[in-house]
């Protein structure tokens, strides 16, 4: 009888309780400190990308609306070791004449390639396009 009253007054947990619960709690922040640490990286590699895109593209554009076709390789081929307000950032221009003027050459259009990269690619973002003779 003494037995069944020292259980029927027993209240709060044991320490093997607490311990359990402390030891499950540790993991579930682990994991979510894990998971936090992964998706800032994940997040900072998209922003780099999605401004090496805008770059590329900025450079296609003034590509396309320059006005002069014969000097579009003297003005724009090369390499641009750094891009002012983007550090770290560089951007290649590579432009390749297929054919020649006509009426000699049946084909006559550049291909404009451009590559920018950045801390932390394994590989530069590229864009191409194809530039007509006017």
């Amino acid at each position: 009888m003494g037995t069944k009253v020292l259980s029927a007054n027993r209240r709060g947990v044991t320490l093997v309780e607490v311990l359990v619960a402390l030891t499950i709690l540790t993991g579930v922040l682990l994991g979510m400190g894990t998971f936090a640490v992964n998706f800032t990286r994940a997040v900072s590699r998209s922003d780099a990308r999605v401004v090496a895109v805008q770059l590329a593209s900025q450079r296609i554009s003034e590509i396309r609306s320059q006005p002069n076709y014969s000097t579009l390789e003297a003005t724009y081929n090369g390499t641009e070791p750094s891009i002012a307000g983007f550090p770290g950032y560089s951007r290649v221009t590579l432009i390749q004449r297929t054919g020649g003027p006509r009426p000699t050459f049946t084909n006559d259009f550049k291909t404009v390639t451009v590559s920018v990269a950045a801390p932390g690619f394994t590989t530069p973002i590229r864009k191409t396009i194809i530039v007509a003779a006017p």
